[in-house]
């Protein structure tokens, strides 16, 4: 036995340089084989905890005043929640990983991802005539003297040219600006994929924000079908940001530098060491149900963070050691709901139970096709459409769509498909829209 240890020995020491790209498979095999283990870990412990969960929300719609109330509030003590859907519904997170507690989730594999690339379709109906795209997708100048004006006073004015204020044929059905209650309006902007500036009541919101025309550097990622409407620096200050998750179509590291501390990330759980990396600190991370006050010019506005079905990461080594979620963001009497990337999934109805009706939903309306892959991650019309009734919204725009084409439906599938389910659910024209890029809608409430 010593003579065949001191022989393989030998051979290590002699042939090292000659074997490393066996040493190189070995180590990829072994490491694989560890992901195959890990992952197996982790959906056997989440489908414990999902059933567990339910059991525990059956149990206490049967029995309200049972023992089993103090079971649910034990398990929801972490979370400083004692609601059972809040409880069946709470952020997950096994092995150092955020997972998604819903029954209807599916991780994707790598077989199921080299199959999508196989039998992509190619184009999503792309013209090579410049012309028609910008038919299709029209760039519509934001209503610069409506925001300036729907902005706090400890904003500085920015100076704009005359042109840039005046109202154009877009924005001529307007009320005139000196006669809003800006306590009683809400105004969103789409600046394209889920990047939108909102206001309520006084206060700067800033979605998902990515103004580059590609989504990782400028010469690697997606590219902008048409131009970002308007940059940064053309709109008033925001006072906040909705993070949703960390992809890069939905956070540029560009617009982290620009704004920095001078406003307040709020973001999912952890998300905040990677906003320091840039020494960025006014960052709240926030998990599911979650609630915080944010006070900005003497108003207190009230934000929550919500469930999503999705997942997070921005390189194959972060997958999920951050929270995607939803926010919730009210006022005194208005109310904005930024969705972030979702597959359909039942937590909606209790967001609109706990926070309906909702004054402004924005939902995701594209990217979802092929539905086989996608529809675990990304809603389609139809599915925003469903939301938006969950929610209880009053009105609600879809959004990321027409920007980055990252699946296979036509480019202008989605406002298309749209229109069909908001016809067939019984919405009105109005109610759900497919907002032009740029154009700064306006929503009046009496």
């Amino acid at each position: 036995m010593s003579r065949i240890v001191g022989f393989g020995e030998s051979w290590l020491g002699s042939s090292r340089s000659n074997n490393i790209p066996i040493y190189c498979l070995g180590a990829l095999a072994g490491y694989t084989v560890y992901c195959l283990v890990a992952d197996q870990w982790i959906a056997s412990r989440r489908s414990l905890t999902i059933k567990r969960r339910q059991r525990l929300r059956e149990h206490a719609a049967e029995s309200p005043e049972s023992d089993h109330t103090a079971a649910i509030e034990d398990a929801a003590a972490d979370a400083n929640m004692k609601n059972a859907a809040t409880v069946q519904y709470a952020s997950l997170e096994i092995g150092g990983r955020f997972v998604n507690p819903f029954v209807g989730w599916r991780d994707k594999t790598l077989l199921d991802f080299v199959w999508w690339l196989a039998t992509r379709r190619s184009g999503n109906g792309l013209s090579t005539d410049a012309l028609e795209l910008e038919r299709n997708l029209p760039l519509v100048k934001p209503h610069f003297e409506l925001l300036d004006a729907m902005s706090e006073a400890r904003h500085p004015r920015r100076q704009r040219q005359p042109e840039s204020c005046a109202e154009g044929s877009e924005y001529a059905s307007y009320p005139l600006v000196a006669d809003l209650n800006k306590d009683c309006a809400v105004t969103a902007t789409w600046i394209g994929q889920s990047t939108c500036f909102v206001q309520l009541e006084g206060l700067n919101i800033l979605t998902d924000p990515i103004f580059k025309r590609r989504t990782v550097f400028s010469w690697l990622g997606p590219e902008r079908l048409r131009p970002a409407p308007c940059q940064l620096t053309d709109l008033p200050h925001p006072d906040i940001v909705l993070v949703s998750h960390n992809h890069f179509d939905h956070l540029d590291v560009d617009v982290v530098r620009a704004l920095g501390n001078t406003v307040t990330w709020y973001v999912p759980l952890g998300l905040r060491s990677w906003f320091a990396r840039f020494g960025v600190h006014a960052v709240v991370e926030m998990d599911w149900w979650q609630e915080t006050e944010h006070t900005v010019g003497g108003k207190s506005f009230m934000i929550a963070a919500t469930p999503t079905q999705h997942w997070s990461g921005r390189n194959g080594f972060d997958s999920n050691c951050s929270l995607w979620c939803s926010f919730l963001v009210k006022g005194a009497t208005l109310s904005v709901f930024h969705c972030g990337d979702t597959g359909y999934c039942p937590t909606f109805s209790e967001v609109g139970r706990r926070y309906g009706p909702i004054t402004l939903a924005i939902l995701p309306i594209g990217s979802y096709e092929p539905r086989w892959y996608m529809c675990h991650q990304h809603i389609n019309p139809e599915d925003a459409v469903l939301i938006h009734r969950d929610l209880g919204a009053r009105n609600s725009i879809g959004v990321h769509w027409g920007t980055f084409m990252m699946s296979d439906e036509h480019y202008m599938a989605p406002p298309r498909d749209l229109q069909q389910a908001c016809s067939k659910h019984g919405l009105a024209d109005t109610e759900f829209i497919a907002p032009a890029l740029g154009k700064t809608h306006l929503y009046e409430v009496k």
